[in-house]
């Protein structure tokens, strides 16, 4: 075991590191609310602040290796994401298909209609919860998955259409308000934060609203207090401050399961959990009647927690001790190629959106963000099924559409395409 001092040092130096990998993209959109924001709005605090509090409280449980292993491998994630992401390039990358820039409005009511559709039945089967939605969630862990999270996803995806469509401003606050109702009454904190953070990427890569540090201060601030409302809405955070805080920090769990899974020496999986969260992840319950509930990352909650999985309480989450347990020392290399990766895409499209003002590309950059608009969980990273929504939303813009374009890419003078403009950036056909 180590003591609280040098935790504190690896602690504060990995934030360093990550603070500065925010200011170096920061400083590159030149917004100090941007493509990082979503996660660290959730890992700051989460990998952080909560962290430094637990240890001070109730002490540090593990040995110098795992502690250093771990804000080693946060802080290096950051830092190579922020490196591919800022990385200049002069090409723009094109997509196959046609696209078009029709029917915004009419898709956002349609897709709204249909989440609310989705999670009707649900609604229906509980509505002893309608006030009290953490019930729902808790109740609907297991075999509701394709009404739960289709219902979430279609819900984001009207909101993003009407952000993109000519209509009034209180046509759009309407679609916001049922939107939100909807995502609300899943009983999950973190799909109305989606929504939230959503709205403030649409201001910054399409509207280029830049927010200064002060302005992005104030709205951490904000967004702080909402969660914390958000904790007190939906969880039993006991009847005094201490108690609070400890439930609050239970949910610095990251870390600590991290390293309890480096600590304990766990057998290596050789990638095994990490396939099972890519490929059983996505296989729906209802048409995998048997689907195991203990597949990737639940396989450690069922080795160290098992009680949380017999009695449905909810599943702790071990960060990045899933690779750990499939990679071992080399988990960190993985988890650094996953992050280059990441930020090269988030800059492919952010570049995109920029040029082609288009909601499929801003759909992909939301998902690249790090918005669950999949909200299903750590069970794998839905990029693929990320890239057949918006190639669908570049053939639904086609339907009807009056001029229809194929990408044609200038290199040398950017442009911020807009509805009315004549001059696209791509060749009509």
């Amino acid at each position: 075991m180590i003591s609280s001092w040098f935790a504190d040092v690896v602690l504060f130096a990995s934030l360093i590191a990550s603070l500065l990998a925010y200011l170096v993209v920061s400083r590159h959109d030149g917004s100090y609310f941007n493509v990082m924001s979503p996660l660290y709005i959730i890992h700051i605090p989460a990998y952080y602040f909560l962290p430094l509090f637990f240890n001070h409280v109730f002490g540090v449980g593990a040995t110098s290796f795992a502690f250093i292993y771990v804000y080693a491998t946060v802080a290096v994630e950051n830092v190579a994401f922020a490196y591919a992401y800022t990385r200049r390039t002069r090409n723009i990358i094109r997509l196959p298909f046609r696209y078009a820039y029709n029917g915004f409005e009419a898709l956002s009511f349609i897709f709204l209609a249909l989440s609310v559709l989705m999670y009707a039945p649900i609604l229906l089967q509980f509505p002893e919860y309608l006030l009290d939605p953490r019930q729902i969630y808790q109740h609907t862990r297991t075999g509701f998955g394709v009404n739960f999270y289709l219902s979430s996803t279609l819900a984001y995806l009207a909101v993003i259409l009407i952000q993109f469509s000519k209509r009034s401003m209180p046509v759009k606050g309407f679609v916001f308000l049922v939107a939100g109702v909807i995502l609300s009454l899943h009983g999950a904190k973190g799909q109305v934060l989606s929504l939230i953070l959503l709205l403030a990427l649409y201001e910054v890569y399409v509207r280029r609203k830049k927010f200064k540090l002060l302005q992005s201060l104030i709205a951490a601030a904000g967004l702080g207090v909402l969660i914390f409302l958000l904790f007190v809405a939906s969880q039993a955070l006991g009847d005094s401050p201490a108690e609070m805080l400890e439930s609050i920090s239970q949910y610095s769990d990251y870390t600590r399961n991290a390293m309890l899974v480096i600590d304990s020496h766990f057998p290596r999986q050789y990638g095994r959990l990490t396939l099972e969260a890519q490929i059983i992840g996505r296989i729906p319950r209802v048409l995998w009647p048997g689907k195991p509930r203990n597949f990737g990352g639940l396989y450690l909650d069922d080795q160290f927690f098992p009680e949380a999985l017999d009695e449905d309480i909810g599943a702790p989450d071990f960060g990045m001790g899933i690779e750990y347990a499939d990679f071992g020392v080399f988990a960190i290399v993985y988890l650094a190629g996953m992050a280059v990766l990441r930020g090269w895409l988030a800059r492919v499209f952010v570049r995109r959106l920029g040029y082609f003002n288009h909601p499929a590309d801003f759909f992909i950059v939301g998902i690249l963000a790090g918005l669950s608009l999949f909200p299903v969980g750590g069970v794998g990273w839905f990029l693929p099924e990320a890239l057949i929504v918006a190639f669908a939303l570049r053939f639904a813009s086609c339907l009807g559409a009056d001029t229809v374009y194929r990408e044609r890419v200038r290199t040398k003078r950017m442009v911020l395409p807009s509805f009315s403009q004549s001059s696209d950036p791509a060749e009509s056909v």
